[in-house]
C-alpha cells in the first residue's frame, strides 16, 4: 500500500487558502489575540501606544505583546527564536499579520515595557474574577528559588572576599620577595617583566576585593552580585545558586496563582504579610485566610499579619494546632465601633488593648497581659566601643570573641574575622568563618567551626577556658549590676485550620513544578529586580493562561472577552 502524499511545493494555487482556516477554532493563540485587543495599552504604560503622527511606522505593541504571550505559553523565551518563530510558525502568521519583526525589536520591547508587562497579568486575573474563577476563600503562599544571569563566581560574599584578599596578599609578598633576590640568582623561570606583570595583577585585584569588602561593610550588605546586582546566593534543592526567591499566592479552589512577589531574601522568614496584603487588596475581602509551611514561622511577621486582617496557618513544628502571638500593650478604651471593624487600625488598636475584634472570635482566644524582663547593656562592653579594630583584634588574642558593630564583624581568639552568618529565631547573630577554621586546632568553641552567637547588645565573649580562668580570678569579687529592662506585651493563643494546612502542599507545590518542569522557567533571562518581575509576570500569566482554559475551555474565554 502507498503512503500518503502531499502537495507539490512547487505547485502554483490560484486561490490561495486563508491563513485563519489553519488556525482551529479553539487554539489558546486565539485567546491569546481577544485579550490583548481587549487591554488599554495606554493606560497600561506601554511606550508608543499611540502611533506618531510623522516619521517611520512602528510595530503596534499589542503585536508584540501578543508573540510575547505565545513564546512564553510554548516556552519560546529568546528574542531571536521568537523572531524566527514569526517567520515559521502559521499560529504566530496568523496573530501578528505575517510581520516579522526583528529581534532587537522584539527584546527592547520587554525590556522597555517591564511595568506594563507586570500589569497585564493583574489584567488577566481581574478578567478571571469577574468569571468568577477565583474563590477568594483561602490562599497558599510559598516560596521557590529561580536562578538569575550571574554565576557563583561572580557572586562574592564578605568571608570570601576576606580569604581571598588574605591569599592575594601572600602571592604579593612572594612576587616581591622574588623581585628583591632576582639580581642574586640565575635560572628563574620567570623574567624580571613577567614577576612585575604578575604582581600588578594581584595588587590592582586586591585593590578592587577592598573597594568591594568596603562597599559591603558601608551598606550593611553580606554579598554583591557583579552580574545582576539584586540577585543573591541562595540554598536551593540542587544546592547553592545565585538568584531570586520567588514568592506566590495560589488560589484555593482555582489553583491559579493570585499574585507573586520577587524577593532576593534566602528565606522565607517573614513574608506573609507582604504577599498577602496585596491579595488582600485585590480579592477586596475584609479578611483574608492563609496557609504555608514551617520556612514562614516568624511570631513578628504573624502579629502584623493579624494587624492587617490576615490569619496566617502557618504548620508548626511540634505538629500542634495553636500559636501565640504577641503584640505591645497599648492601654486604650474600645469602642463597639472599632471591635466590630475590619480596618487595619482598628484590629491593631483592638489587639494592642488586649481586645479581640469580632472577626478573630474563636480564632484568638485567652487574651492575658504580662510583664517581661529584658536586661540592658553589660558594663564591660562600654570599653569595646571605644577600640580601634587593631585593639579589638589584640583584645581577641587575650581569648575573647570581639564584636565590631559598626563593622559588623567578630575578630576570634586567634586573630581571624568571623563574619555573619544568620540571624536565629530568637534575635541572636550567629558569625563563623569555615576557611579559617579548616586549619586551626584551637578549640574556642563546642561547635565544630568557630560559631559565635551574640545579641545586638554584647560585643564581647570569653571561650569556655578564659571564662573558667575569670571565674576563678573573680570568684570573690561582686557581680557589676545589670539594668532591668521592664515591657508590658499581651499574649493571644491563635487557633490554626488543620484542613487548611494539610492542603497546602496540593496548592503550592503544582504551579511551581509547571513553570520549572513542563515549561522550563527555573531561570530569568533579564536582571534587576523591575526586569525580574516582568518575566515572572509572564511565567504566572502563562500558567494561568493554561488553568483557565482547563477550566472553562477557549471558546468561553473568548466570548466572555467579546
Amino acid at each position: 500500500m502507498a503512503y500518503k502524499k502531499g502537495s507539490d511545493r512547487r505547485q502554483r494555487v490560484l486561490f490561495p487558502d486563508c491563513i485563519d482556516e489553519y488556525v482551529e477554532a479553539d487554539a489558546p493563540v486565539r485567546l491569546f489575540d481577544a485579550f490583548v485587543d481587549r487591554l488599554k495599552m495606554d493606560e497600561l504604560g506601554f511606550i508608543r501606544s499611540t502611533p506618531a503622527e510623522t516619521g517611520t511606522p512602528g510595530y503596534n505593541p499589542r503585536d508584540l505583546l501578543k508573540l510575547y504571550i505565545y513564546g512564553y505559553f510554548y516556552q519560546v523565551r529568546s528574542s531571536r527564536k521568537l523572531a524566527r518563530e514569526c517567520k515559521c510558525n502559521v499560529e504566530v502568521m496568523w496573530l501578528l499579520g505575517k510581520l516579522s519583526p526583528d529581534f532587537r525589536t522584539i527584546s527592547d520591547f520587554r525590556k522597555d515595557n517591564k511595568e506594563a508587562i507586570t500589569k497585564v497579568y493583574k489584567e488577566f486575573n481581574k478578567f478571571c474574577m469577574g468569571l468568577k474563577l477565583f474563590s477568594k476563600s483561602y490562599i497558599s503562599i510559598d516560596g521557590s528559588k529561580f536562578k538569575a544571569v550571574n554565576a557563583k563566581d561572580n557572586n562574592l560574599t564578605l568571608s570570601k572576599l576576606d580569604d581571598r584578599i588574605k591569599r592575594l596578599d601572600e602571592h604579593i609578598s612572594i612576587y616581591m620577595e622574588e623581585l628583591d633576590a632576582y639580581d642574586h640568582e640565575e635560572g628563574r623561570k620567570l623574567s624580571k617583566d613577567e614577576i612585575q606583570r604578575k604582581l600588578d595583577v594581584c595588587k590592582e585585584r586586591k585593590e578592587r576585593y577592598e573597594g568591594y569588602r568596603n562597599q559591603l561593610e558601608e551598606s550593611g550588605e553580606s554579598q554583591i552580585s557583579l552580574t545582576d546586582t539584586d540577585s543573591r546566593l541562595m540554598k536551593a534543592n540542587e544546592g547553592f545558586c545565585v538568584g531570586y526567591n520567588v514568592q506566590t499566592a495560589v488560589d484555593a479552589e482555582s489553583h491559579m496563582i493570585a499574585g507573586f512577589q520577587v524577593t532576593n531574601n534566602p528565606t522565607d522568614h517573614g513574608q506573609i504579610t507582604n504577599v498577602a496584603s496585596e491579595i488582600k487588596a485585590d480579592y477586596d475581602v475584609p479578611v483574608l485566610e492563609t496557609t504555608a509551611d514551617k520556612g514562614y514561622e516568624c511570631p513578628e511577621d504573624h502579629a502584623d499579619a493579624l494587624a492587617n486582617g490576615i490569619i496566617p496557618n502557618v504548620i508548626q513544628r511540634d505538629g500542634g494546632c495553636t500559636e501565640q502571638v504577641q503584640f505591645d500593650y497599648n492601654e486604650a478604651t474600645i469602642t463597639d465601633e472599632q471591635k466590630a471593624s475590619t480596618k487595619p487600625e482598628d484590629l491593631k488598636a483592638c489587639l494592642e488593648a488586649g481586645v479581640i475584634p469580632d472577626v478573630y472570635e474563636g480564632i484568638l482566644t485567652d487574651a492575658q497581659t504580662a510583664e517581661v524582663k529584658e536586661f540592658a547593656t553589660d558594663v564591660v562592653d562600654s570599653a569595646v566601643l571605644k577600640m580601634t579594630p587593631e585593639q579589638m583584634r589584640a583584645k581577641a588574642l587575650e581569648g575573647y570573641f570581639v564584636r565590631d558593630a559598626e563593622r559588623n564583624l567578630v575578630y576570634c581568639p586567634q586573630g581571624e574575622i568571623l563574619r555573619q552568618k544568620s540571624i536565629k529565631r530568637n534575635g541572636m547573630i550567629r558569625y563563623c568563618n569555615k576557611l579559617a577554621c579548616k586549619k586551626c586546632k584551637c578549640k574556642c568553641t563546642a561547635q565544630r567551626f568557630k560559631e559565635v552567637d551574640f545579641n545586638k547588645d554584647t560585643l564581647i565573649k570569653a571561650t569556655e577556658a578564659k571564662r573558667k580562668q575569670l571565674k576563678e580570678e573573680n570568684k570573690d569579687k561582686p557581680k557589676p549590676p545589670r539594668t532591668k529592662v521592664v515591657k508590658k506585651v499581651v499574649r493571644y493563643v491563635l487557633h490554626l485550620d488543620q484542613n487548611k494546612m494539610d492542603n497546602r502542599k496540593c496548592l503550592s507545590e503544582h504551579p511551581f513544578g509547571t513553570m520549572k518542569r513542563t515549561l522550563g522557567q527555573y531561570y530569568f533571562l533579564l536582571k534587576g529586580f523591575a526586569k525580574v518581575s516582568a518575566e515572572m509576570g509572564l511565567f504566572c500569566l502563562s500558567y494561568n493562561l493554561r488553568r483557565a482554559i482547563s477550566l472553562r475551555g477557549v471558546l468561553a474565554l473568548v466570548a466572555a472577552l467579546r
